[in-house]
């Protein structure tokens, strides 16, 4: 499949700025950006948005530019660092994230659907929440071709619908949403963290999508205009609005302006086009604890597994959510990052587990966890500690060990050489 792979076209630096901001563009966005702005008021909110998007902006873009040089999954690049079993690890860690993200839009849909059609209204939530659930899984089994041109059409789109429903919401004027004061205000960084955590894993697995570009330069660039300025746009186009109305609810503030169809147009084409990638991601991500399983089959149970994570209430816990995410997956790429600069290009993976990484992963999770709470915080953003720590741990103990390539073979060494692509079953799509 590599030659596979190796064959397919590159695309253009827009094209993957168009998949990622279809992924950005989304209920949780909107839900997030509300938060802020009434927790953190407009000025404060537009700076917190601007410096989350900014740690995520360099995190993806060093990791899309990581992809398009070596062409290889995100799974791929964190198998060459953890080795074998320990890429399971991490990969069950991201892959139980996804999914979890899959479950929270899902409801949202749902939700947002009876809310913004009277004749969906009398429905139950659970079954609109799975219509959702199986058109997005048929679109996840077409793969990235099936992405590529989902954006193509719905990113502009949302885009406008967005920008529509802000220029409706502040037509009296931006002094009510200058002049709001919280009640209770939230400290900057956990703001900042928050938005950084809230897409922290759309990061971490940027090189599944960046490994489609024509050139690194261009991934990195396209992975810095959707993370550095897309997304903290997104963020405020649903915030100010949502402060200027008085209601945390992008949907219910469009069918109080009258906006009745372009809101069931967004509602439907975010849950579609985001939980799309989530299930892409998420089926790739089953490829490598399950090689032997039809891809069809992990797509269906990835979709399933969500289903029933945003029935058991997953969105209910979307603060603590964003937050954990922010610390425990900012590690995974720090390492992986690391990893591909100091390992020769192309060396195999030789251990089933490597402690070099496995030590840095925790010691960067540990540190992000509880370092505010001693007041030894390096920054006020958890997530930016988290993989500062992590990626200069594992820096160290891999050279001091001397093993550039083969981290810490703990368990056994497999008998041979394993093959530089097992999981990329998305380029036969392409």
């Amino acid at each position: 499949m590599q030659q596979t792979l190796i064959n397919a076209p590159r695309v253009s630096a827009w094209r993957i700025v168009l998949i990622l901001l279809a992924v950005m563009i989304a209920l949780p966005a909107f839900v997030m950006g509300a938060e802020l702005s009434h927790a953190l008021g407009a000025v404060r909110a537009i700076q917190s948005s601007l410096v989350g998007g900014a740690i995520l902006a360099l995190i993806a873009a060093l990791a899309g530019a990581a992809g398009a040089h070596t062409r290889k999954t995100t799974y791929e690049l964190i198998t060459d660092a953890f080795g074998g079993h320990g890429a399971r690890l991490a990969n069950g860690v991201l892959g139980l994230s996804i999914l979890g993200w899959y479950g929270v839009v899902a409801m949202m849909f749902g939700h947002a659907l009876a809310s913004v059609s009277p004749a969906l209204a009398s429905a139950p939530i659970w079954a609109l929440a799975l219509g959702g659930c199986v058109l997005t899984t048929l679109t996840a089994m077409v793969g990235f071709r099936a992405l590529d041109l989902l954006s193509a059409v719905t990113t502009p789109l949302k885009l406008l619908l967005l920008v529509w429903t802000f220029i409706a919401a502040l037509r009296g004027g931006l002094s009510p949403v200058w002049s709001f004061v919280p009640a209770t205000v939230m400290p900057m960084g956990l703001g900042v963290s928050m938005v950084a955590g809230g897409l922290m894993v759309g990061a971490v697995l940027s090189p599944d999508i960046c490994r489609f570009a024509k050139s690194p330069r261009r991934a990195a660039l396209a992975c810095a205009l959707a993370y550095g300025l897309g997304f903290p746009l997104v963020l405020t186009l649903a915030g100010l609005p949502s402060l200027a109305s008085g209601d945390k609810d992008l949907v219910r503030i469009m069918l109080t302006l009258g906006l009745g169809v372009p809101a069931l147009l967004i509602v439907a084409l975010t849950a579609w086009s985001t939980n799309s990638f989530n299930l892409y991601a998420a089926s790739l991500i089953g490829s490598t604890l399950r090689p032997g399983q039809p891809p069809w089959q992990l797509t269906l149970v990835a979709g399933l597994v969500g289903t029933v994570l945003g029935l058991a209430g997953i969105g209910e816990l979307l603060v603590p959510y964003l937050l954990w995410l922010g610390v425990c997956i900012p590690p995974v790429a720090g390492i992986y990052l690391v990893h591909a600069v100091l390992a020769p290009s192309g060396a195999a993976t030789a251990a089933r587990w490597r402690a070099d990484a496995l030590i840095a992963w925790a010691v960067g999770s540990t540190w992000a966890a509880l370092a505010p709470r001693w007041g030894l915080a390096l920054t006020a953003v958890p997530a930016l500690d988290s993989i500062a720590v992590s990626a200069l741990v594992y820096g160290v103990i891999h050279r001091l060990l001397q093993h550039p390539g083969a981290g810490i073979p703990v368990v056994v060494k497999l008998g041979r050489r394993t093959t530089a692509s097992t999981v990329d079953r998305s380029a036969e799509k392409f």
